[in-house]
């Protein structure tokens, strides 16, 4: 009825960080821009940096001391290999604060970076920053930076001037900078050991992003293979729609699965592309058996297609 077009069935979601299920596919996508950018720039160097601030600064109460061991567990004090501060857990208004004091002092940052390389005639910094919470709420920053030439020795003074807290530096590998960001992106909490945390997205004053890249770090978005000719919204679960489509016999290909942990259950994928006979065959049904929602750019579309289809009967 409709040769031998392209169909796209999608899935709606509310594409929010905070969505447990719509974060999956946004850091998916993420994570996939990141990796090929950085591939593009195999022979550049990588410094992981992570900035911190002092929460006393902000207000907040000393709470003790938690002792780890070399496996990043709980421990007692004598057994200890190294130990971490703990403190009160901020309120709003003192977050607020943290994070506002952290944007404007990355801000100052990024500009010794740009002056550095301006000075001595190079390209600038490319770079990725993502934001972690400890399990008591307090933020920091992880960082990613690019450069063909400088490393982690080249920006220590740039880097010695970031006035919250700590800062730590290393020479990072393209692979281990994936699986560096990787968590902090899709995790809600990592469980257990010292590094603990809570997911920033779900608790980041409005207006403050989880993540920001330079212009040009993330890869562009991945791009369907091929013109899609025909699309609609369909009512009822999309992973009904997907599996009845592949048992019609259509060919698909799925775009940013979502990663499924094995005892969970399945959950659908953002988007696919159905191809062949079995997909027409699945798409003419559909129209005639059950209620769709058609935008308004294809309701010219199905009409004239409809008629042809009669008229040649």
């Amino acid at each position: 009825m409709f040769g031998a077009g392209s169909f796209a069935f999608t899935a709606l979601g509310c594409k929010s960080w905070s969505c447990p299920h719509c974060r999956k596919q946004k850091s998916a996508a993420l994570l996939d821009r990141t990796r090929r950018g950085m591939e593009a720039r195999a022979d550049h160097r990588r410094t992981f940096v992570t900035l911190t601030l002092n929460p006393k600064d902000f207000g907040a109460r000393f709470a003790g001391y938690a002792y780890w061991n070399a496996k990043g567990e709980r421990t007692t004090k004598s057994q200890a290999q190294r130990r971490t501060t703990l403190w009160s857990e901020p309120t709003k208004l003192q977050f607020q604060a943290a994070c506002e004091a952290m944007s404007r002092e990355w801000d100052k940052l990024n500009r010794r970076l740009i002056d550095k390389t301006k000075y001595a005639e190079l390209p600038r910094f490319e770079y990725f920053r993502v934001v972690e919470l400890h399990r008591n709420v307090w933020p920091h920053y992880h960082v990613v930076l690019e450069h063909p030439e400088l490393g982690v020795d080249d920006i220590k003074k740039q880097l010695d001037r970031w006035a919250l807290g700590r800062v730590d530096a290393r020479e990072i590998s393209l692979d281990d900078a994936v699986g560096e960001l990787a968590p902090y992106l899709v995790s809600t909490e990592k469980g257990g050991g010292s590094k603990a945390y809570q997911f920033a997205a779900t608790a980041l004053p409005k207006n403050f992003r989880l993540y920001s890249a330079s212009r040009n770090f993330l890869a562009e978005p991945t791009e369907l293979g091929r013109p899609v000719e025909h699309s609609f919204v369909v009512s009822g679960h999309f992973t009904t729609h997907h599996q009845t489509a592949q048992s019609w016999g259509a060919d698909a290909r799925i775009i940013l699965h979502a990663p499924q942990p094995a005892d969970k259950p399945h959950k659908p994928p953002s988007s696919s592309l159905l191809t062949g006979d079995g997909a027409t065959l699945y798409y003419t049904e559909l129209l005639a058996s059950q209620p769709v929602y058609l935008t308004p750019e294809h309701e010219e579309i199905l009409k004239t297609k409809q008629e042809e289809a009669h008229a040649g009967f």
